[in-house]
């Protein structure tokens, strides 16, 4: 859309005037020199690792423009630098985290560079596992249901908004891994406001798309999925990024389902410093990248509406540089965390299961019960107690279809534990999950991440393995890879070498 210059005033670009498109600029080009600005610092070994998100920076930004910090939810994966720095994270706050700073506000000094996390912005620490981000942010979309349909939860108005949206991105690599189906598909069977950016810039490090994706074009194969809008943009146009962000984000907002932004962009560095693109990407493809280049193709804009001039675009360039160029001296002389500090935050500070007040012996009182009845009733009171918790998982409830509830006994889990709980409690505390363990436990994470109290049943030890990646690389390191800013206080129940016999292999462990 042109600009029109009458002497007064612009016309708008798509609602923004002169000044918010140089901030536009300005956020993209901030991205860009902080990326340059790691290389440079690894090539000096002042950091031990980089990964850019250079080629994205269009579609980041107008991600952060329609997006709000400490409204929405965000769980963005290791390209989203221009996402977290329209947001609010400052570029001294990223080089922190480059350098393992202690005052790092994502780690601690924990991560590598590019794990995005910052409590005041509720960007959810993230990790190095790709996809495992996309189940969390299916859980913390379902909390804000909840939060919103269970009055009993105690400060629940103060812990959600009726048109938040959850944001999760992730490349379309990652879109091969099950999880990512997992999450599509619990997030549309029960149409929560989750808003997907899938930014595909061709490559899974060295592998093409092609050979990663069924057809080369995950947004078809995800058209099926009911109530999901979809759109397929260049997502190295910042303006046809921002009416596909737009679009989505007011779908959600109007709890019309969920959204799928499919954007193609481009990969002008390397995947990482630990790789090289010229052992598999031929020449000529690197020149027609270097051609969308969003930074490049912005300015251009910006130069053809005579909304700026070369010399205002290089003397931003300057400033730009100044600011990293300060931010980087300021996070290589701050603090590294102490070395005593190493095996902090692995337990929670107020409740250590190592600890002597977990050492009490048993003092057996009132009648004998089995364990079934026991722990049946050990959840109904909890569950009284607290209306935080929430119970899912395979076969939990009584009766997921409300028509059958009161003319069924109801099943209550393959072993009886969770029977009752669903008629007592309701089915936003108490439901049922797909057949998808990993599912189970990732959803539950995101839940805990916004302080809910998720106790999840995997139905046979057996059957855990699916989601041993997010209970190793996820529940169990959250609170201790964020410093202690992030926990889940999450209970997962598997029974294991109970009384079924004839079981086999596979009902026995």
């Amino acid at each position: 859309m042109k600009a029109v210059l009458n002497g007064r005033e612009p016309q708008l670009f798509d609602g923004l005037a002169r000044e918010d498109l140089l901030a536009v600029y300005r956020c993209m080009l901030l991205s860009r020199k902080l990326d340059d600005k790691e290389i440079q610092l690894k090539g000096q070994s002042q950091i031990f690792f980089q990964i850019s998100g250079a080629g994205h920076e269009a579609v980041l930004v107008a991600a952060g423009l329609t997006l709000k910090p400490a409204y929405d939810w965000f769980f963005p994966y290791y390209r989203d630098r221009a996402l977290c720095l329209q947001l609010g994270v400052t570029p001294l706050e990223m080089l922190l985290a480059a350098v393992g700073a202690k005052d790092d506000p994502a780690s601690g000094g924990r991560q590598m560079p590019s794990h995005w996390g910052h409590a005041a912005f509720n960007i959810v620490s993230g990790s190095s596992p790709t996809g495992t981000q996309v189940l969390h942010a299916v859980g913390a979309a379902e909390a804000g249901v909840i939060y919103g349909r269970v009055p009993e939860i105690p400060d629940r108005e103060s812990r959600f908004h009726a048109d938040e949206i959850t944001y999760v991105s992730l490349g379309e690599g990652a879109t091969s891994e099950g999880e990512f189906w997992e999450a599509l598909n619990s997030t549309c069977i029960k149409q929560l406001p989750v808003l997907f950016l899938v930014e595909d810039n061709g490559y899974a490090i060295s592998v093409p798309v092609e050979a990663q994706t069924a057809g080369g074009d995950i947004s078809r194969l995800v058209r099926s999925f009911p109530g999901l809008h979809v759109d397929s943009i260049d997502g190295t146009d910042f303006f046809a990024s921002l009416r596909a962000m737009r679009e989505a984000t007011a779908y959600v907002r109007a709890r019309k389902g969920p959204a799928f932004v499919h954007a193609r962009v481009i990969r002008p560095y390397s995947h990482s410093l630990s790789d090289d693109e010229k052992l598999y990407k031929p020449p000529a493809e690197r020149a027609a990248e270097a051609r969308r280049d969003p930074i490049v193709r912005f300015a251009d804009l910006l130069k053809l509406n005579a909304l700026a001039t070369d010399e205002d675009l290089a003397a931003m360039a300057a400033d730009v540089e100044r600011e990293v160029t300060e931010a980087a001296l300021k996070a290589l002389a701050a603090p590294k965390p102490a070395k005593d500090t190493a095996e902090l935050w692995v337990y929670s500070p107020d409740v250590d299961p190592t600890s002597a007040a977990f050492e009490t012996p048993a003092r057996p009182e009132g009648k004998a019960e089995t364990m079934v009845s026991a722990i049946n009733r050990t959840l109904k009171d909890e569950m009284a107690r607290d209306a935080r918790i929430v119970v899912f998982g395979e076969d939990v409830a009584d009766a997921s279809k409300k028509d059958a509830l009161p003319l069924v006994p109801g099943k209550g889990g393959v072993f009886k534990l969770t029977h009752g709980l669903q008629r007592l409690y309701g089915d936003d505390r108490v439901f049922n999950s797909p057949i998808a363990e990993a599912s189970i436990v990732g959803r539950g994470i995101g839940m805990a991440t916004r302080k809910l109290k998720p106790v999840v049943e995997i139905q046979f030890f057996d059957y855990i393995w699916p989601a041993m990646m997010q209970i190793r690389d996820e529940l169990t390191v959250i609170r201790y890879r964020s410093g202690n800013t992030w926990s889940c206080p999450m209970v997962i129940r598997v029974p294991i070498g109970g009384y079924l016999r004839g079981g086999g292999p596979y009902h026995s462990q």
